[in-house]
Formats: structure tokens, sequence, C-alpha cells
């Protein structure tokens, strides 16, 4: 009898045992344990006796660095490429090394009364149609004279001054005509948003005409100012339109080949077409797009 029980008991044991295990085996074989992620781009561990460690930086010379530099795009095109003082053209062997004529200057001596069209600066040409004298010959007679009218203002007595002050507001009251630049652009680039003052000479007979401007922009952040010359000689005429060779030229506080305005005023080969006011230059080659709109209100 104790031999039937204990036997009962043992086969009871095993069978709850073998149970277990089955039904053990069968909840947990389907699971898995996470396996554990890749860790790439790791520095690789020194060697023992290989000196100091020194990790290694990113490559990150492909990325753009334009991005906040610090200059405009005015300043991209037009960086200074040369420092010395002035330009080297004519206009700076005429006026001195510290030639400082500028459109205000121009539109100042016009107020004054102190001349009235440019035929009166030029002692020995005729600017109108027919001479012989060449567009920068011209020019330069022209420059010569405003430059000595200025210089002689200044010796003026108070009292003159202040009359030549009462007549400048006036002229500017009761004034007849008001000439301006519309449109000026070089290469794409919007030059009458850096042009400070303008001044165009009354037309000549001919239509002939000097055209001045001062321009102040910015190269690292650096103010540079400049002002352009520019002669208007007509040259033909068919009753509705009127042609121009141009004579431009150019005075810089500093030296700069890369200015718009300088790369303009290196040309000799530019000409313009007047129909009604407004005068119009669109020249348009590989090196240089000029794209200039002059209304002379005349």
């Amino acid at each position: 009898m104790q031999i039937s029980s204990i036997k009962k008991l043992f086969f009871c044991g095993v069978f709850c045992l073998t149970g277990f295990f089955c039904f053990g085996q069968n909840d947990f074989s389907g699971m898995e344990m996470p396996s554990m992620p890749e860790i790439s781009g790791m520095p690789q561990m020194p060697s023992i006796g290989g000196g100091f460690y020194k990790p290694e930086i990113p490559n990150v010379k492909n990325q753009n660095t334009k991005k906040g530099d610090g200059k405009t795009d005015s300043e991209k095109s037009e960086s200074v490429i040369s420092s010395n003082n002035s330009t080297d053209n004519f206009v700076a062997n005429l006026l001195g090394s510290n030639a400082n004529l500028t459109a205000q200057d121009i539109s100042s001596l016009y107020d004054f009364g102190l001349f009235d069209d440019i035929s009166s600066l030029t002692a020995n040409a005729n600017i109108n149609s027919g001479t012989n004298v060449s567009t920068n010959v011209l020019l330069q007679q022209i420059l010569s004279s405003l430059e000595e009218l200025k210089q002689e203002n200044k010796t003026k007595s108070d009292a003159e001054k202040q009359n030549q002050n009462n007549l400048q507001e006036d002229n500017h009251i009761f004034k007849s005509r008001n000439p301006n630049i519309l449109r000026f652009k070089i290469n794409g680039y919007n030059i009458l948003d850096s042009i400070q003052t303008v001044f165009i000479s009354k037309p000549e007979n001919d239509g002939s005409f000097l055209l001045t401007a001062d321009r102040i922009y910015y190269v690292n952040q650096k103010q540079r100012k400049e002002t352009v010359y520019v002669l208007f000689k007509a040259i033909g005429s068919n009753g509705s339109s009127t042609t121009f060779q141009i004579e431009p030229e150019i005075v810089q506080d500093v030296k700069n080949q890369n200015s718009f305005v300088y790369k303009m005023a290196q040309r000799n080969d530019l000409t313009a077409k007047k129909t009604g006011n407004l005068v119009v230059i669109n020249n348009s080659d590989k090196n240089m797009q000029i794209d200039m709109l002059i209304d002379i209100d005349a």
C-alpha cells in the first residue's frame, strides 16, 4: 500500500515537471532579445604606445561659405583691386592729384549764374556740330573751365557769396527744367541706387550736353566716392532722333579699377540716341552691358 502511494506521487511529480518545461518552452521560444544598436563614426581608440591621441574633425570644405561673409552684392562685384590715390586718366592730371570737382560743385556754379551752357566753357572750340575738335579735348576744356570757376568763386567776398546763395535759392524755386537719370544699369547692377547728385547741362543747339554724377558705394564695408563726367557730343540727326558720341571720364577718392562706372569710363566706343526728351545708351557686348535712360527735359 505504501509502495503504490509512493509510485503515484513519483509519477505525478514527473508529469508536473514535464508539463512545466514543455509549457515554459512554448511561452518563451518566440521571444527575442533586442539587439544592441551599431554606433558609427566613433573615433578609433589609440593603440598602446602610439603617442598622443588626436581625434579627426569631419571634412567640411565642400560646405557653402558665402552666407554671412558680410559683403553685399555690390561689394563682391566692385571690390577694390588697386589702392592708389586718385585715377591715372587726364582728369586727375587736369584737376590735380586731389581732384574733387563734383557734380554738386558744377550744379552750384550753374545755379550761381557763373555759366549758362557748355559752349561758354570752351574758349577755343565751338562744341556745336561742324567742328573737328575731338570729344576728348572738348571735355578737357569744359572741366578745366569749371575748375577755374570753382577756384575763383572761393575768393569772392562774403557779400558776393550771399548774393549767390540768394540766386541759388531763387533758381531752385523757379527752375524751368528738371532733367534726371531715370535708369542706369551696368551688367545688370542698378547704379542709380548709389547716385547722390546729378547735373545735366542745358542742351546746345545741336543737342550736345554734359552729364555729371556723384556716386557713393561701399567696398568691404568702407565708403567709396567717385564722380563721373559724360560728354554727349551730337554727331548726327535725321530730324526725329539725334545720335551722340560719348566721352566718359571719372575721378575716384581711391582708385578702383573694378568699379562698374570706372569700367564704363574706359570705353571710347559708346554711343547714345535721343528721341524727344529721352536719351538712351543701350550697349550690349560680351564685356559690358549698359542700360541708361536720361530725361534731359528740354
